[in-house]
């Protein structure tokens, strides 16, 4: 794919600040995901999901713990709307999601980023990061590569942002796990979401480079961009979360600040 610049629109406001807005999304009492008595269950399977409940308040950093098999990323998929619940109802700034492409798998409002990023390692950095405008702007013109000016300046602009616009014009594969989970991000930034939803994307980094990344987060956070992320790390969430939940076997046992729970708690209710 290469990369062209076609018309001109609005650009992205993307600054190292983490005050500074990446995207839209006010912060205050508005609820940005309302999740109501969820049951879900692949078929022939048991509950995943049993009669869960959730509410986060837009702008806030949510961190989902529980053992493998919990139902993490059954949830995050559940409110992305690649899943739909069995019963219950997801809600999401105050719309609820019926069904696949309501609010789904193509709305811009929502980014998702899985354990193992998405990216298409044969293409370069820039036009990964590209790909999060393609539910903003026509098909035919992301085919082709014809990407509106301001969008490939938003692209570079959050590239450069999360430290990586040097490496613009290299392919995904040579890059490196942490420079991977930065076009990763800067992808999502350039979706201009609402939510920001990350499965597990950290699990693969060393300590050093993790507190990178999660500071990046945060600075999403900041903007006033909704962050659920699903996690195993105990020292990232009691650094960087505000909100906390806990899975066991598809129910909650947990959801408070952040501040209510210790880490020897945590780590109790984690165990399977």
């Amino acid at each position: 794919m290469a990369v062209t610049e076609a018309a001109e629109g609005r650009a992205l406001a993307v600054s190292s600040d983490p005050a500074s807005p990446f995207a839209g999304g006010a912060v205050g009492e508005v609820l940005a995901v309302e999740l109501k008595d969820l049951v879900f269950s692949f078929r022939g399977s048991p509950r995943v999901l049993d009669s869960f409940s959730m509410t986060v308040p837009a702008g806030r950093l949510v961190m989902v713990l529980g053992a493998s098999g919990s139902g993490k990323t059954t949830l995050l998929k559940l409110i992305k709307g690649l899943l739909l619940p069995r019963s219950g109802e997801v809600r999401l700034f105050g719309s609820p999601v019926r069904r696949r492409g309501t609010r789904g798998r193509l709305s811009p409002d929502i980014a998702y980023i899985p354990q193992q990023l998405g990216l298409v390692r044969s293409r370069t950095t820039l036009e990964n990061a590209l790909m999060g405008a393609l539910g903003r702007v026509p098909s035919w013109r992301g085919l082709l590569g014809l990407f509106p000016a301001a969008t490939v300046r938003d692209a570079r602009q959050a590239l450069d942002t999360l430290g990586i616009g040097h490496k613009s014009a290299e392919r995904v594969r040579s890059l490196s796990g942490g420079e991977r989970q930065r076009v990763a991000i800067a992808r999502a930034l350039v979706q201009r979401p609402r939510i920001l939803l990350a499965d597990e994307f950290i699990s693969q980094l060393d300590p050093a480079t993790t507190m990178e990344i999660m500071q990046l987060v945060r600075g999403v956070a900041n903007s006033g961009v909704t962050v659920v992320m699903t996690t195993h790390e105990l020292d990232v969430v009691e650094r960087f979360a505000e909100w906390v939940v806990v899975l066991r076997d598809g129910t909650k046992l947990l959801d408070c600040p952040a501040s209510e729970v210790r880490t020897s708690e945590l780590a109790a209710m984690m165990k399977p």
